[in-house]
């Protein structure tokens, strides 16, 4: 888990992305796919669709929400331990199951505090806190065995 103060740094850094969440998920997904291309592929209503059939495409929100939604989880027990073992016990076994693997959360890592830089400026730090959640995601995964 994060120290309160990591999970104060992603809390205060998310709160602008989640606060127009329904935009910033489609644009985090765009931004995603533009980044790397073949990520779109694990998601079974966009593969092998171009940006611009998955920016029009109906299934795009309901997509990014889930993803939205699940991250704000994160955020919002980063600090606990106890809850976030089982959250990402539970998640890693989800996503090996999509065929979703350590590789495509490093992507996301990557690119991830620009996407959050991008809605509005984060405290210093934030970049830093953003980089160990996903490196707990990215364990997780490798744990599961991808």
């Amino acid at each position: 888990s994060l120290s309160g103060a990591e999970a104060d740094l992603l809390a205060k850094s998310w709160a602008p992305v989640f606060a127009n969440k329904d935009a910033n998920g489609d644009n985090f997904l765009i931004a995603l796919f533009e980044a790397f291309p073949d990520s779109a592929n694990f998601f079974g209503d966009f593969k092998g669709k171009s940006i611009a059939d998955i920016r029009a495409s109906p299934k795009l929100r309901s997509v990014s929400s889930r993803i939205v939604n699940r991250l704000n989880d994160f955020v919002g027990n980063a600090a606990d331990a106890g809850k976030m073992a089982g959250m990402l016990d539970q998640f890693s076994k989800e996503h090996v199951g999509f065929g979703v693997g350590s590789q495509q959360f490093e992507n996301v890592r990557s690119m991830f505090p620009g996407f959050v830089s991008s809605v509005a400026a984060p405290p210093a730090g934030a970049d830093a806190a953003w980089g160990k959640l996903f490196g707990l995601i990215i364990d997780a995964l490798k744990k599961a065995g991808k």
